[in-house]
C-alpha cells in the first residue's frame, strides 16, 4: 500500500533535487519527483505484467509493469527499482537501467509530474502475489505489442507511456 505520508526528493525541471516534500503533497504543490519502473523478462523472451490489485487507489485492476514505485528521499533510482521489485513480487535480480525521461499524467485531481528511470531485470522467478498484485501474466514483446493496439484500456496510463519510450530498447535487450 502507498504511504503517502513517505518523503520523497523534488527535484527540478533537470532532475536535479532542490528539495524534499511529503508525497501527499504531490498534487496540490505540483511538483516534480522520481518514480522507479522495473519490466521484467525471462529466459524465453516473456514479460512479466502485473495485474493492479482491485483495492488500489490508483489504476485498480489495469495492467502494469513487473514494479513501479516512487524514489524516496536520499534514494538513486536503481535503489528504489530493487525495492519495489522486492516489495511487488518478492524478486531479487540484476537490473539494468533503460532510460531516465521526464512524463506527466494527467487525471481527475490533477497532474502527476515525475522523472521515471525505466529498467529491465531478467529473472526466472516466479513472483509472489500479494496485497498490490492480484495476478500475472507472460507476454512476448509482440503480445504486448498486439495487446495495446487492440485494448489499451486494460493498460495503466504510465505502462503506456513507459513501454512507448523504452520498446525498441526492450527489443535489443531480450
Amino acid at each position: 500500500m502507498v504511504n503517502l505520508t513517505e518523503l520523497v526528493d523534488v527535484v527540478s525541471e533537470n532532475d536535479e533535487i532542490i528539495g524534499q516534500d511529503l508525497r501527499s503533497n504531490k498534487i496540490e504543490k505540483n511538483f516534480i519527483s522520481r518514480v522507479a519502473a522495473v519490466f521484467l523478462v525471462d529466459s524465453e523472451g516473456k514479460f512479466i505484467i502485473t495485474k493492479r490489485a482491485e483495492q488500489k487507489r490508483t489504476d485498480p485492476g489495469l495492467l502494469d509493469l513487473a514494479a513501479v514505485g516512487g524514489v524516496l528521499a536520499g534514494e538513486s533510482y536503481e535503489t528504489a527499482a530493487k525495492r519495489e521489485l522486492e516489495e511487488e513480487l518478492s524478486i531479487v535480480c540484476e537490473m539494468e537501467l533503460l532510460e531516465v525521461f521526464y512524463q506527466e499524467i494527467h487525471r481527475a485531481d490533477g497532474a502527476l509530474k515525475y522523472f521515471c528511470g525505466v529498467f529491465l531485470g531478467k529473472t526466472d522467478q516466479v513472483p509472489e502475489l500479494n496485497h498490490e498484485v492480484s495476478e500475472f501474466v507472460k507476454m512476448s514483446l509482440n503480445e504486448i505489442r498486439n495487446e495495446i493496439a487492440t485494448c489499451p484500456e486494460k493498460f495503466c496510463p504510465g505502462f503506456m507511456n513507459d513501454f512507448r519510450q523504452v520498446k525498441d530498447k526492450l527489443a535489443l535487450k531480450i
